[in-house]
């Protein structure tokens, strides 16, 4: 790629070890030169690091939020980088993607409502093999930095003057139609909310069960969760499968 897609790390120090794991395994996509990954441990010596931060972050593509108990208890990652990001999501400057590294209560922050990533927001410590937690991330992180490609393609200049040779009607990537694109697309969109719906209830029923002292009640909402997690669970494979038609 000859602009390729520019990837930042908002993290907690304290999850440095956690970090470069995941830098590691993102290592291949930066040699074939398709990201440019940027952290704080890059800033060099005489720098005024906050200037530096946030020059990285407003030319960020891609910013990862790499989401565990220490990351929202930092201030600055929280209050700054976090509240940054999610500005820059809301008017399309930049895709955030949280990455879920340890168990914590993310689900009422600003970026609960975005998909999250391992495969149903599973916390990367939780899984047995850490490498296949984070092999799930690069892939996810892979899609997205193609469908950006594909984006910036299909809007150049050259793209856009072309004309075609045929009278057949225009299609996209993956050989779709535009209709057919765009129905792929109101279908990802209805499918993704009732997905953030499901997400914001499994949040509130988590949240009732930790404080919840009857067992009697504590029971059934083991019930109701289970339930939704089962319901997520198939939107999520619904939106992978439109992702991949949309590819």
């Amino acid at each position: 790629m000859s602009n390729p897609v520019k990837v930042f790390f908002s993290y907690s120090h304290k999850d440095e070890a956690l970090r470069d794991e995941l830098a590691t395994h993102l290592i291949l996509m930066k040699r074939q030169g398709i990201i440019e990954a940027w952290h704080d441990r890059e800033i060099s010596a005489g720098t005024e690091w906050a200037n530096a931060i946030d020059d990285n972050l407003e030319v960020a593509d891609i910013i990862l939020l790499l989401v565990s108990a220490n990351f929202l208890a930092s201030d600055y990652c929280y209050d700054k980088e976090m509240t940054r990001a999610m500005e820059r999501h809301e008017t399309r400057q930049a895709r955030v993607i949280p990455i879920i590294l340890k168990p914590t209560d993310w689900n009422g922050a600003s970026f609960g409502k975005l998909q999250a990533l391992p495969k149903n927001a599973k916390p990367v410590t939780t899984w047995q093999n850490q490498d296949e937690a984070f092999l799930n991330v690069a892939q996810g992180i892979r899609a997205v930095v193609e469908e950006m490609a594909k984006s910036k393609t299909s809007s150049s200049p050259a793209s856009q003057n072309s004309t075609p040779t045929t009278s057949n009607p225009p299609q996209t990537s993956g050989g779709l139609t535009d209709r057919q694109r765009r129905r792929l697309e109101q279908e990802r969109d209805s499918v993704q909310e009732q997905y953030d719906l499901v997400s914001k209830k499994l949040g509130l029923l988590r949240q009732a069960r930790v404080i919840e002292t009857d067992v009697a009640t504590k029971f059934k909402l083991e019930a109701q969760i289970q339930e939704n997690e089962t319901e997520q669970n198939r939107l999520d494979r619904q939106l992978e499968e439109i992702e991949q038609k949309l590819l």
